[in-house]
């Protein structure tokens, strides 16, 4: 970027008459511009269309599987914390129940012993 406006500046320069014609850099810049390709030609076009089209495709497709991967993982994430919420629940409700249980087994355990004590 910075060669070409410094040519562009230098042939400015060169037509206005401010600056001599320097011959070499002439040559050079004649030399630069003839190895350009010719992008004009309609085949070229083409193949540069399909190329891009199918780059671009690929990218789209990569994130559309990415789209999916990540509402998949999610999905799967909700149903096992729906899982683990069920499984809690119940697991809390157990612990409730035994620990119940194990209160009353103790009252009649306690029970027992005075009237054991008591005869």
């Amino acid at each position: 970027a910075v060669v070409s406006t410094q040519s562009t500046g230098y042939l400015g320069q060169v037509t206005d008459g401010t600056l001599p014609v320097n011959h070499p850099i002439i040559y050079q810049l004649q030399d630069v511009f003839n190895l350009l390709p010719n992008l004009n030609i309609p085949q070229l076009m083409d193949a540069f269309t399909v190329k891009t089209n199918d780059q671009n495709l690929v990218m789209y497709t990569a994130s559309i599987i990415r789209a999916v991967i990540a509402l998949h993982s999610l999905i799967n994430n909700k149903t096992s914390n729906c899982a683990a919420e069920k499984d809690g629940v119940k697991k809390v409700e157990v612990e409730k129940e035994d620990k119940e249980e194990k209160e009353k087994d103790t009252s009649k355990e306690d029970s027992n012993k005075k009237d054991v004590k008591s005869t």
